[in-house]
């Protein structure tokens, strides 16, 4: 027992002997360990101690430097190895005794072959000094442990010392050949460190130029003109997708979110700036430009001599569906960016200056996987291609790196994983100005553009759906063929399923060619191009959910396609032609028109089998014991998301009348097919269905546009909450059609960034509902007067109205008075964080005295000074059981709700933004002010234990920026704690 204790003791001894042989390591220094299995090793890592040396105001954190690991975590005096990852519990050992002689080295024990990798040391001595940060790569020795009994034999140890004075003048002498041999090549060595940097350039080089070859398929005019609305400027909402309180009534101090115009090239620059952070995530609608934004990104960088960036890395999911078991980030790479397959070790060695472009996870079929077992990954680690794309997402992977990640908007999956994200981009469909240049692009002749600016706007349905740019894409291709033609349509597009209905019918029928003309076409012609279509729309459908959207010549012959009919009817504008035989689809939204077609098509009286097939594609319900060519074989539960657009073109398409035509009519469904899509329409909105499912619905209801279904499934959607979800000007659309019928009793858009244009959509139906709420949606005083519009209606039903934490200043606000003064139905109204200040209150009094209805009013976090809330109160008093809420603290459903986020805020803070959450504490601290001043001790002990719960979560939070407020004046000092640490629990 003795003999363990002195082996200790002597390891001990030696660890801080080796201490000493390590040189001071300066800030951000690197250094190399070398342990062996089941023994202990030491990692350096010293600091500056100063002469006033605090052990209270220490904070050293040891953690694995790819996947943030907690390995020891020292602060307030004492280590907390609650912190600590079980993998390392019981095998960490600090020695306090050395901090203040700047020593913060790690005794890691009985070294395991997972512990190999490189470990970050931070250190942070003082409040507001700079922090040290060591990096450590532990490697292990060639060495192996052949003897592990503890004990030594003297007979080996003198056999061992015979044999050591044998060979040590050999290993002098090669000792000291290596040396002179060393000496000799030290030039070719670096030699070759140049030749590899310069490999490393030119492999750069060659994948550049591998990527511009893409180039050479925009040279025909056709092609332009498709990629036309993706060179011009568009919208990009910029915020942080944690800035969003779950409640949603909280007081927000600003409103973060940016929205700027920018060319979508530009973005490759908007991403390195300061303020934006290592994952990136960029939504929107199907069609609105995603995919071909992640093209011009990558082309722009190819084009550059010289970027800021060392490479762009794209790997799109629809070809990640392909990958069968396991495999690595190399494998993934080395095959989609070829050309830097022989340099990717060197490239990602430090991937500060690459970004790595995930395209399309709405595609995705692989689950992505959150909590595998194993937390250290690298380029090498092989996996499951779910789990590799988490852990590069969760920062697990390539910490370092910057990653982009592309996908519609408003799924399930893209809700789970907004939480990984720093930042959002959200690209919004065409504005009025940007359709308009976009024409002007398209054609080329200014009269020309203007005429089709126009024919688009002058019908509002066209108007918002060309606000989509595949859809105007489409309208201005079907309007130049039909001009040049001169074959005008029977009718208007009023849905998406009828604009590409009218597109099949324009590149049939309208040809600038006179020998070509719809006339001279014969029957058998006319029928063999719909079959053609058909059987397109069978092999689409087939393949629906790989996301794959080539053709190939195997494809063509199990389906008997003819080639040449692809090529002379659809080659440019709905198919690309790759190769002889080889046709890949524009884009994920046309094949899905194409499956969605064919399946209306022998659906369409089919009513029982209609209705399983929805069940089916919208819920996941399976038919027990039931066969169908239209069940999709891969088809999972959890793949409905995939299939929302199909089954919207797919109701669309219900009432597409087929004949020479080519279904450019709209014929009214079988009565049979009319009564069950009621009945199903119905049955589905009694579910308990979540906001996608509703959105979904109220798309596919939009799209089958027939007013007797519409009449009487309307009057069944009477609560709409599509709380914190995005809301196009398309998604709008559909949600005034089905709420053309109904009296809703609650509808919820709060955080859906609909703005002035949104609530100007919304207005005809915004008079029926009776509880409103609009709050965090970038609105105006223009929309303050749309809103002052629907309560002055005498139709109005609204009885509370909830608008906090919107832009509609003194202005809106007096306008909004002027309204109530005639409104009869108001009892709530919520103005609570809008930047009203004393100005907005002078017409108050002349104009809410004639309000008999409204009781409650919320001012809270406006710009109101003393003066102007003592004018108020005189307000509240001639107005007869109205009361004026300017404070959180005069209104007791406020306060509790405020009271129980607070309380709930260590459980959730991982839920929010840092930065935003520490600017919303502070809105909450000031607003409560002193507590000292009120008459009600229950209320003055319940604000002072808040302030006391928000002051000890900022003052704990060792990672945020703190802001602690002084208990003496009130006033609140910013401390930063600058370490880069991961959050802890």
């Amino acid at each position: 027992m003795r003999s363990k204790y002195f082996a200790m003791e002597c390891t001990l001894e030696k660890m801080l002997l080796s201490l000493l042989l390590f040189p001071s390591l300066a800030e951000g220094s690197f250094s190399r360990s070398y342990g062996m299995l089941n023994r202990d090793i030491l990692l350096p890592c010293t600091f500056h101690a100063s002469s006033n040396f605090n052990l209270n105001n220490l904070i050293i954190t040891w953690q694995r430097t790819d996947s943030l690991t907690v390995v020891y975590s020292f602060y307030s005096g004492s280590a907390h190895p609650e912190h600590h990852d079980t993998t390392f519990l019981g095998r960490t050992q600090l020695f306090q005794s050395e901090f203040s002689k700047g020593n913060a080295s790690l005794k890691l024990e009985r070294m395991l072959l997972s512990d190999v990798g490189n470990y970050s040391c931070f250190v942070s001595v003082d409040d507001g000094m700079p922090h040290t940060e060591n990096v450590v790569e532990l490697k292990l020795t060639d060495t192996s442990e052949n003897n592990t009994s503890g004990g030594t034999d003297p007979a080996s140890e003198r056999h061992k010392l015979v044999l050591l004075l044998a060979v040590l003048p050999v290993l002098i002498a090669v000792g000291i050949l290596f040396w002179k041999m060393k000496n000799k090549k030290k030039p070719d060595i670096e030699e070759n460190i140049h030749l590899l940097a310069d490999d490393i350039k030119d492999a750069i080089q060659n994948y550049k130029g591998y990527i511009l070859i893409d180039k050479m398929h925009l040279c025909c005019s056709l092609t332009q003109r498709r990629f036309a609305n993706y060179s011009l400027a568009r919208t990009i909402n910029v915020t942080n997708p944690k800035e969003q309180d779950p409640d949603g009534d909280l007081i927000r101090s600003d409103d973060s979110n940016i929205a700027q115009e920018v060319q979508i090239s530009q973005l490759l620059s908007l991403l390195q700036e300061k303020n934006f952070s290592k994952r990136v995530l960029l939504v929107g609608d199907a069609g609105v430009g995603k995919s071909w934004t992640v093209v011009s990104m990558e082309q722009e960088w190819a084009s550059q001599p010289t970027h800021t960036l060392r490479s762009v890395l794209v790997l799109r999911f629809r070809d990640l569906n392909e990958v069968k078991g396991k495999t690595s980030l190399r494998d993934l790479l080395k095959k989609h960016c070829t050309p830097l397959a022989s340099v990717l070790t060197e490239l990602l060695l430090n991937p500060q200056d690459v970004l790595i472009i995930l395209d399309g996870l709405n595609e995705f079929a692989h689950q992505l996987q959150w909590n595998p077992p194993g937390c250290d990954f690298n380029l090498d680690s092989e996996a499951e291609v779910g789990v590799l794309v988490s852990k590069l997402i969760s920062k697990n992977l390539l910490r370092e790196a910057q990653v982009l990640v592309t996908s519609r908007w408003n799924t399930n999956q893209i809700e789970f994983s907004k939480k990984y994200f720093d930042q959002l981009f959200v690209i919004s469909g065409f504005t009025n100005d940007q359709l308009k240049r976009y024409c002007e692009v398209f054609c080329g002749e200014k009269q020309k553009a203007e005429e089709m600016f126009q024919r688009i706007t002058e019908n509002a349905t066209i108007k918002c759906l060309a606000s989509n740019p595949l859809n105007s894409f489409i309208l201005c291709n079907i309007l130049d063929k039909c001009t040049s033609s001169q074959q005008v349509p029977a009718n208007e597009p009023v849905t998406n399923s009828k604009v590409f209905t009218l597109l099949l019918y324009s590149l049939f029928n309208c040809s600038t060619c006179k020998e070509t003309d719809a006339e001279n076409k014969s029957e058998e012609e006319k029928e063999l191009f719909k079959d053609t279509i058909l059987k397109l729309g069978e092999l689409s459908f087939n393949s629906l959910l790989s996301g794959k959207l080539e053709i190939n010549v195997t494809d063509l012959k199990i389906y008997e396609i003819d080639p040449d009919i692809l090529s002379k009817h659809l080659s440019n504008l709905v198919l690309d032609c790759k190769c002889q035989g080889v046709f890949a689809f524009h884009h994920a939204v046309l094949k899905e028109q194409f499956a969605a077609l064919y399946c209306a098509t022998l659906l369409n009286n089919e009513a029982e089998e209609l209705v399983k097939c929805l069940d089916l594609w919208c819920f996941g319900k399976r038919p027990l014991n039931q066969m169908s060519q239209f069940y999709l074989q891969s088809f999972q539960p959890d793949h409905t998301e995939k299939l929302y657009n199909f089954m919207r073109f797919l109701t669309g398409f219900l009432t597409a009348g087929r004949d020479g035509k080519l279904w450019n009519y709209t014929v009214p469904l079988p009565p049979s097919t009319a009564r069950a899509l009621t009945t199903w329409f119905k049955n589905s909105l009694q579910r308990d269905i979540k906001k996608a499912e509703l959105l979904n619905l109220m798309h596919c209801l939009f799209e089958l546009n027939d007013a007797t279904v519409t009449a009487e499934v309307s009057p069944c959607i009477r609560h709409v909450d599509f709380h914190n979800f995005f809301l196009s000007p398309l998604d709008l659309r559909a949600l005034c059609y089905c709420l053309n019928h109904s009296t809703v009793e609650e509808m919820d858009l709060r955080h859906c960034s609909i703005g002035d244009k949104g609530i100007k959509q919304l207005q005809e139906i915004l008079v029926k509902c009776r509880t409103l709420l609009v709050s965090s949606n970038k609105l105006t005083p223009k929309s303050a007067k749309i809103l002052s519009a629907v309560l002055e209606d005498p139709k109005c039903r609204i009885e509370t109205l909830s608008s906090g934490t919107n832009s509609f200043g003194s202005a809106g606000a007096q306008i909004l008075w002027k309204a109530l003064a005639t409104n009869r139905s108001l009892k709530i109204l919520r103005l609570y964080d809008n930047g009203i200040t004393g100005e907005g209150t002078e017409n108050m009094n002349q104009c809410l005295i004639f309000n008999k209805t409204l009781q409650k009013l919320y001012l809270c976090a406006n710009k109101l000074d003393d003066l102007e809330q003592k004018n108020i109160q005189q307000v509240e008093k001639l107005c007869h059981g109205l009361k004026i809420i300017t404070k959180i603290r005069d209104d007791e459903e406020l306060l509790l709700r405020v009271e129980s986020q607070v309380q709930m805020l260590p459980s959730h803070e991982q839920s929010y933004g840092t930065k935003w959450l520490h600017k919303l504490l502070k809105s909450i601290l000031e607003d409560l002010g002193d507590e000292s001043t009120i008459p009600d001790l229950d209320t003055r002990v319940r604000i002072g234990k808040i302030k006391a719960n928000i002051n000890k979560y900022l003052q704990n939070n060792k990672v945020t920026m703190i802001d602690v407020p002084d208990k003496e004046n009130g006033l609140l000092l910013h401390t930063p704690v600058p370490l880069p640490l991961k959050q802890l629990p």
